[in-house]
């Protein structure tokens, strides 16, 4: 059995972990928000509203710190790249449901 050394000072950056957490956070909220929406039959009330509107923020700031962690040095860049596509996939959605409600 062959084994495999890795010769790195490299560690996880704890942006891109914070900003895939928080994607997955606010991908939790907006599944939530959406059930609870489509069981009021779309006659939801402000509680809904805001649980949407706290996603979309947790959304842009899981996106700043997955920008923040793509910057990091001496760092693996899994989570920060994660992160970001999550995070901009819910930004890239709530604009469209922001659109499409105009």
């Amino acid at each position: 059995m062959k084994r495999r050394y890795k010769f790195t000072d490299k560690n996880q950056s704890r942006s891109g972990i914070l900003s895939t957490l928080t994607g997955t956070a606010a991908l939790v909220l907006t599944g939530c928000v959406i059930a609870d929406a489509y069981q009021m039959y779309g006659q939801a009330g402000k509680g809904i509203a805001v649980g949407g509107f706290l996603a979309l923020l947790l959304a842009f700031y899981g996106l700043y710190k997955g920008i923040r962690g793509l910057k990091e040095e001496d760092t693996w860049q899994l989570f920060p790249y994660l992160g970001c596509v999550l995070n901009g996939v819910l930004l890239t959605a709530y604009i469209c449901v922001y659109m499409l409600g105009w």
